[in-house]
Order: structure tokens, then sequence, then C-alpha cells
């Protein structure tokens, strides 16, 4: 009788200690989130911004707008610790990657790696030349030595882990499409946390919605994109029915999403 009872506390114990390890794991499992921002413009013009907060603090941004809104992603950054773990840049219009240009030369911002997938200057000048300005400013900042040893141009589906979140990169430039050019020369990035994927296009169009469509397939399902080219013009109906998303975001003011 006393061999039976010492059974059955020995047993008892080991229930306890298997249900204490299963609500220690589905508590971390159900708090294993992140929190993102999708920043809203500070001028009349459109921009694109986002910032990812991990679980343990980490913070990425996705492009971050014009220059003019560098201030407020200044704020956000310097708010949670001022430290930028992961920056990527979709690609090289003032929309896009201006508030990175500002925000890259602030000495109280720690900026640890930059992920972008350029070319030679020459080739945004050639195929955009009403953009020239704007394209000598950004390579005056990214040639810069204490910049430049921070980018990372990554391949086609590198992963990278950033704490709780994986990134996966789907699309980088694409030299040979020369119409639209640098909108199409958009990284395509498919974020993974717990079981939601987050699919950021930047400007992609048509073009290289065939492409990432030919070479990526079903890889471009995600729970939740980011609306290509601030929602207008950009990737294809085709794309987004791959995509088939629960969520959208749409990084697009009033009169352009009333198309005016």
């Amino acid at each position: 009788m006393k061999r039976k009872n010492k059974i059955v506390k020995v047993t008892t114990v080991l229930i306890l200690i298997i249900l204490l390890i299963f609500s220690l794991f589905y508590i971390r499992r159900r708090n294993n989130y992140i929190y993102i921002t999708q920043f809203s413009p500070t001028t009349s013009r459109q921009m694109m911004g986002y910032a990812i907060k991990t679980i343990n603090g980490k913070i990425i941004i996705i492009d971050g707008g014009t220059q003019e809104d560098a201030g407020q992603l200044e704020n956000y950054i310097i708010e949670n610790g001022g430290e930028v773990d992961v920056w990527f840049i979709t690609h090289p219009h003032i929309d896009h990657a201006g508030a990175f240009e500002i925000i890259s030369q602030n000495e109280k911002i720690k900026i640890d790696q930059i992920y972008m997938s350029i070319t030679d200057k020459e080739w945004y000048i050639t195929n955009e030349p009403s953009r020239e300005t704007d394209i000598n400013e950004f390579f005056k900042v990214i040639e810069d030595e204490k910049i430049a040893s921070k980018i990372i141009q990554p391949q086609i589906n590198d992963i990278i882990k950033i704490d709780n979140v994986t990134a996966k990169i789907l699309g980088i430039k694409n030299i040979e499409i020369t119409n639209n050019a640098i909108n199409n020369s958009s990284m395509v990035i498919k974020m993974q946390v717990n079981q939601k994927e987050i699919l950021f296009l930047g400007d992609t169009g048509k073009e290289s919605s065939e492409k990432l469509i030919k070479n990526q397939g079903k890889n471009l399902k995600a729970d939740i994109v980011q609306m290509a080219h601030h929602g207008q013009a950009g990737a294809t109906e085709e794309l987004y029915e791959i995509v088939k998303p629960e969520i959208c975001l749409w990084p697009t003011p009033d009169w352009l999403w009333d198309n005016i």
C-alpha cells in the first residue's frame, strides 16, 4: 500500500512538472509578439516608413519616409533606446530613403546593420535622369565610410534573424528592367513572427511582379501585405491573388487613396 502511495505521489509530481513546463512555454509562445508601426506622412507627399519592435525590444526599420519625415522617426528610435538593429531600404527614392539620409548622420542614434540591394549610381541616373539630384544625395550618404561599413547587399532567399523575427529576401535589384526602373528594383522582404507572415513590397511594379511570380510563386503567400507603390499603379492583381492577405497595409495619404 505504501509503495502504491509513493508511486501515486511521484506520478502526481511529474504531471505537475510537465504542466508547469507546458504553461511556461504556452505563456512565452502567446506573448511572442511584435509591435509594428506604420508612420504617417508629415507633409502632403506620399511616403513609406515602418518600425518593428521585437519581443526583446530590438528595432527594425523598413524605409522611413522623406527627409521631412525624419523627425518623427528619430523620436521613435530615441524613445525606444536609440539603436536600430536592422534597417532595410527597399529602394533609393526620396519618399522611402530620405529619412534614412538624415538619421544616419545623427550621432545620438546607432545603426547596426543596413540591408539594401543597389547597383551603381550611373544606372539610376541613366534610367531616371529627373532624379539625379536625389540619387546623388543618397549615394553621398551611403558612400560615407561610417555608413558603407554597415551596408549588406543580400541575395535572393537570404534569411536574416532578428530576435523573434525571421526575414527572408524574396526580391532584389532588377537591373535588366529599365521601365519604371527604380521602383521595379525594390527589395522584397517577407517577415515571419510565430505563424504570421508579413510581405513588404516597397514600390514593386508590373515587371518585377511578373518576375516575383515566376521565381517565388507560393512563397509570396502572406497574412499581411504592404501595398506596393502606395497602393497605386504598383504590383499586379495576379500577385495579390497569390499573396491572399488577411490584412493590407496602405502607406497612402488621402489624396492618393482617392486618385486625386
